[in-house]
C-alpha cells in the first residue's frame, strides 16, 4: 500500500523554542539548536509543487519559527514565489514583546506573502508566555492581516488565564490547586483536545480523565495515520513526519517525488508492525524481543504507549524510524515537574 498523496501539513524550521510545553506533540524546547537550511527548504517546496496536484496547504512553524525571523520571512517569500498554498504562520506569540515590534515583524511577513496567522493559547504556553504577549500579537495580527486572518487556538483559555494573571507566566501547577486533578484533567484533556503523542501523554497521562492498559489498544493499528492521512510534517533535518507522530520517520527526504514513489513500509519494521497491529502490536515486540514490561501502567490514548514503547526502543536497539533521536531525550519537559 502507497501512501496517500499529499494535501496538507506542516514544515518545521526547528525544534527550538522559548517554551518547552508540557503538551508539545514534538518535544520541543531550547536545547535544540539546529534550523532547516535555506537549500532544503527550496527544494522541500519545490517537491511539494512538483509531487501533489491538489495541495490544501502547508503552514509555517517549530518550535517557535519567529525566533529566527529572517529564515522566516526566506520561508514565506518562497512559498509565494513557488506557489506553495501557505495556510498560516503558528506562533506561540512569546517574541511579541510590544506593539511597534509586532507591526515591524507582521508587515515585512504580509509584504512577503502571509496572509493568515495561528497564534496558540492554552494553560501550556501561559507556562512561559505572558497572557499580555499574547494579546498584543492578536491585536497586531488583527490591525495588519485583518480580523478573518488571526486563528486564535483556543480563544476559551483566553479569560481562563486572566484570572490568574495577564502580566507573568502562570504555573501549570496552579490550575491543579486551584480546579484539582480531575477538573483541570478534564480542562486540559477535553477543553484543549490533547493530542496523546509527544509530551502530553508523558507528562500529563495521570490527568486524563480517562486511561486504560495497554491490551485495550490492542485493535487499534495506524494505518490512517502513517499511510492514509495526506497531512505531513517535515522537519529541520529532513524527516518525513506522517500527522501527528512526532520522533516517527519515514525517511529522510532528498527528492520528495522519488521518495513518495519508490516508499514502502514494509521495509520498515517498527512501522510496519504500526501499521498493521499498532502500538499494541509494538509493545508485543519490544516485550519479546526486548523485556519491555508495562505491568499496572495505564495510557491516555494509543499514541501515549505508542511513545513510551519508542521511547524505550530508542534506547535500546537502533531503528530509524526513530528519529531524531533528541527527540526521545527531550521527552520529559524543561519546566519544573509536576505535583500529582
Amino acid at each position: 500500500m502507497k501512501l496517500k498523496p499529499l494535501d496538507s501539513g506542516g514544515i518545521m524550521l526547528s525544534y527550538r523554542c522559548q517554551s518547552g510545553c508540557r503538551h508539545c506533540v514534538y518535544a520541543c524546547g531550547s536545547k535544540w539548536q539546529d534550523w532547516m537550511s535555506r537549500d532544503f527548504l527550496e527544494n522541500l517546496l519545490r517537491g511539494l509543487k512538483e509531487t501533489s496536484e491538489n495541495l490544501k496547504g502547508f503552514h509555517l512553524a517549530g518550535g517557535e519559527a519567529f525566533l529566527n525571523f529572517d529564515l522566516l520571512l526566506f520561508a514565506v517569500e518562497k512559498c509565494t514565489e513557488l506557489g506553495v498554498p501557505l495556510e498560516y504562520v503558528e506562533t506561540n506569540a512569546g517574541w511579541c514583546v510590544d506593539y511597534a515590534t509586532g507591526v515591524e515583524k507582521l508587515k515585512l511577513l504580509k509584504d512577503a506573502g502571509l496572509r493568515s496567522i495561528l497564534i496558540s493559547v492554552s494553560p501550556f504556553h501561559a507556562e512561559t508566555i505572558p497572557l499580555k504577549r499574547t494579546l498584543t500579537a492578536i491585536r497586531v495580527s488583527e490591525k495588519i492581516l485583518g480580523a478573518g486572518n488571526v486563528i486564535v487556538y483556543m480563544w476559551q483559555f483566553i479569560d481562563l488565564i486572566d484570572r490568574f494573571s495577564r502580566e507573568k507566566p502562570i504555573p501549570l501547577n496552579n490550575w491543579i490547586k486551584t480546579f484539582g486533578n480531575e477538573a483541570a484533567g478534564s480542562l486540559f484533556w477535553d477543553g484543549y483536545a490533547l493530542i496523546p503523542g509527544g509530551r502530553a501523554g508523558v507528562e500529563l497521562g495521570f490527568l486524563a480523565p480517562s486511561k486504560y492498559p495497554p491490551e485495550h489498544f490492542a485493535r487499534e493499528n495506524c494505518l490512517r495515520e502513517i499511510l492514509l492521512s495526506g497531512h505531513v510534517h517535515f522537519d529541520p533535518y529532513g524527516h518525513y513526519i506522517p500527522l501527528f507522530c512526532g520522533g516517527l520517520s519515514l525517511g529522510k527526504i532528498e527528492d520528495l517525488a522519488a521518495f513518495v514513489k519508490t516508499f514502502d513500509y514494509r521495509k520498515l519494521p517498527l512501522v510496519k508492525i504500526l501499521v498493521e497491529e499498532g502500538p499494541y502490536g509494538l509493545f508485543i515486540f519490544a516485550q519479546n524481543e526486548f523485556g519491555l514490561e508495562l505491568e499496572n501502567k495505564f495510557f491516555a490514548g494509543k499514541c501515549h504507549l505508542c511513545v513510551e514503547v519508542r521511547r524505550f526502543l530508542a534506547q535500546t536497539g537502533e531503528f530509524e524510524e526513530l528519529a531524531p533521536k533528541a527527540f526521545y531525550e527531550n521527552l520529559r519537559s524543561p519546566l519544573p515537574p509536576l505535583e500529582e
